[in-house]
């Protein structure tokens, strides 16, 4: 059966898999927890604190609660080269592609072009997955596989009162997508 012209395709989560030394399963469960392998999906997540300085290379100050409720950007808050400052504002406030990059997370790993070229397939797989291997890099020693997938939906891996993750469905939805099977040695 031919792939839809809107959805990732397996070979483009393989090869990517490949490329970052990730499992091919857990890649193609976040997307499909993300974006149901939309390619092209697109969120708006206008409460989202972590904004990234282009200009500085570092996180922008912390945002007040007027301006993180704010349409327009605060005074100072920079843009790339050919990108309105109004649109890196809200770019990087918004979630891209299948893996769901937030805007401001690619700009941190270095994602210089504008936002819609995370919702090519291939593209938006790539900076997902090197958020992904950031993540793993980071996270995977102290709490394993489930605690990188947490991070990647929550910024990192956080347990509630009840040693649950506070964002335990997320975990859930992707082990559902047959995203830690591989990794526990199942075939």
């Amino acid at each position: 059966m031919a792939q839809a012209s809107n959805s990732v395709s397996p070979a483009d989560i393989a090869q990517c898999s490949r490329a970052y030394g990730l499992p091919a399963s857990l890649i193609a469960a976040i997307v499909a927890t993300e974006s149901s392998g939309v390619r092209g999906a697109v969120r708006a997540e206008p409460g989202y604190r972590y904004m990234w300085d282009v200009a500085k290379k570092a996180p922008f100050r912390k945002l007040t609660d007027e301006e993180l409720h704010a349409a327009a950007p605060p005074d100072g808050f920079p843009a790339i080269e050919d990108e309105s400052v109004a649109t890196e504002w809200w770019g990087q406030r918004m979630s891209w592609g299948p893996m769901q990059v937030m805007g401001a997370v690619a700009r941190e790993l270095g994602f210089r072009r504008p936002f819609g070229a995370l919702c090519d397939a291939y593209i938006g797989l790539q900076w997902g997955c090197q958020h992904l291997l950031s993540l793993k890099t980071r996270f995977l020693s102290g709490y394993g596989w489930e605690g990188v997938v947490a991070a990647y939906n929550a910024g990192s891996p956080r347990r509630g009162d009840d040693g649950k993750w506070v964002n335990q469905d997320y975990v859930d939805t992707v082990r559902k997508h047959g995203g830690f099977k591989a990794l526990q040695g199942d075939r």
